[in-house]
């Protein structure tokens, strides 16, 4: 399986070198973030000039762009703020063209208004998932518009927060090809479940419902715990092997995003767990 590494994981002061240093860590795939090389992660404009020096460089590295990051907040209390979002991510979704990249990462959102990442109670409201469904169909228009899938993930602090809700959205969307699920199990966990007895059972239900709908495999890890502390594969308790067998069994062809670095000298250990698997 190829792997790969989010970019803004990894700084660097031009786009050349950080694709040099992603290549010489031994990665062959990136899920690429604008907040690499912009001051946003979601510009209000891109130029064709920095579009194609970034495709430049990752041809020269043999680096192949396989996700674009187009996270924004999409329930968000302030429907305005849920609007731009939206018009932003048509530019991300224009811009996957040149980059030769055919998915979109989302976030399903929180009603925190200061954070996207952080939770909210009212994230379980009816209305919140309402909403949701509101902008996820604005954006759908624009992912086909540009013929780009749109991924979600399950994560706990945000409306989609369990492997069941989301089968809920998709079937809403009457499993649109356009809208699909990028797998990271250790955001399957909710506050006080990340406990190696339950790895597999989580997995399970995840790979159930969701299996044939998978985009992308991140490859992040939890420590084991009663609070949610993620981390580097192979430092936690995810059972990488069987989450490989079961994207196997899935019919999954992609690589593995590795995700959840927070320190540069720890690409070497996770790209090293990852190959010796």
């Amino acid at each position: 399986m190829k792997l790969g590494m989010y970019s803004i994981e990894l700084e660097r002061p031009t786009v050349e070198e950080l694709f040099q240093s992603v290549k010489s860590y031994g990665f062959s795939q990136m899920q690429f973030d604008f907040g690499s090389v912009c001051e946003e992660q979601m510009p209000e404009r891109l130029d064709d000039s920095l579009l194609c020096r970034i495709r430049a460089a990752a041809d020269a590295n043999h680096i192949q762009i396989v996700s674009v990051n187009g996270t924004y907040n999409m329930i968000h209390p302030d429907p305005a703020v849920r609007e731009e979002g939206t018009r932003r991510l048509e530019v991300i979704a224009k811009a996957c063209r040149t980059l030769g990249c055919g998915i979109v990462t989302l976030c399903t959102g929180s009603r925190n208004p200061d954070n996207m990442w952080k939770g909210h109670e009212d994230n379980q409201l009816p209305q919140a998932m309402e909403d949701l469904k509101k902008t996820m169909k604005e954006a759908l228009a624009a992912a086909r518009k540009y013929d780009v899938v749109l991924g979600i993930e399950c994560e706990p602090n945000n409306c989609i927060d369990s492997a069941e809700k989301a089968q809920e959205l998709l079937e809403y969307f009457g499993w649109d090809s356009h809208l699909k699920i990028i797998m990271d199990v250790a955001n399957l966990f909710p506050k006080g479940q990340a406990k190696k007895e339950h790895v597999r059972a989580y997995m399970d239900d995840a790979f159930e419902r969701l299996g044939q709908q998978i985009c992308l495999a991140h490859g992040k890890d939890i420590l084991e715990g009663e609070t949610l502390q993620y981390t580097y594969a192979g430092h936690g308790i995810v059972d990488f092997p069987y989450f490989i067998e079961k994207l196997d069994r899935a019919g999954y062809q992609g690589g593995m995003i590795l995700h959840g670095i927070k320190s540069e000298e720890d690409f070497q250990k996770a790209v090293h767990f990852m190959c010796g698997l």
